[in-house]
C-alpha cells in the first residue's frame, strides 16, 4: 500500500514536468556493492523518481575516476528488475508508468567506489526519438 502511494506520487510528479525539466539530479557512488546504502553507511543509489509511458527522459552523467566508465541501470523501485540500461548519456521511453531508480556500475574490473554526478531531464523535443 506504502509502495503504490509513493509510485502515485511520483508519477503525479513526472506528469507536470515540461520539456527541459530536471526530473532527479545529484551524485552516489558508483555500484560496488550489491545494496543501495552500503554497510559504511555510503549512498550508492538513486532516490525513486516517477516516470510516464511515452514520455522522453534524458539521462547524464560523469564520473571522477581514473579511466573509469560507468554505466546507468534503470531499475523498477519496487522490484529491483532492470528496466532500461546505457553505457553513454542519451534518452530512454518508458514503456508503461513506474517509478524506478538509477543504479551505476564500473565496467573497469578493480574500479568503483567513484563519485558519480548525473541528472535526468525531460527530453526538449520529445518527438526527435
Amino acid at each position: 500500500m506504502y509502495l503504490q502511494k509513493i509510485t502515485a506520487a511520483g508519477l503525479a510528479l513526472a506528469s507536470v514536468a515540461s520539456s527541459g525539466d530536471t526530473v532527479a539530479k545529484g551524485h552516489v557512488l558508483d555500484f560496488a556493492v550489491e545494496k543501495c546504502i552500503d554497510s559504511d553507511g555510503n549512498i550508492r543509489c538513486t532516490k525513486p523518481f516517477g516516470v510516464k509511458e511515452g514520455s522522453c527522459y534524458r539521462f547524464e552523467w560523469s564520473t571522477n575516476g581514473a579511466l573509469a566508465h560507468t554505466t546507468v541501470e534503470v531499475k523498477d523501485a519496487g522490484s529491483g528488475e532492470i528496466v532500461y540500461y546505457r553505457d553513454t548519456d542519451g534518452e530512454w521511453k518508458p514503456e508503461k508508468n513506474e517509478l524506478v531508480y538509477l543504479d551505476f556500475k564500473p565496467k573497469i574490473w578493480g574500479q568503483g567506489n567513484e563519485t558519480v554526478d548525473y541528472e535526468v531531464k525531460k527530453c526538449d523535443d520529445e518527438d526527435e526519438l
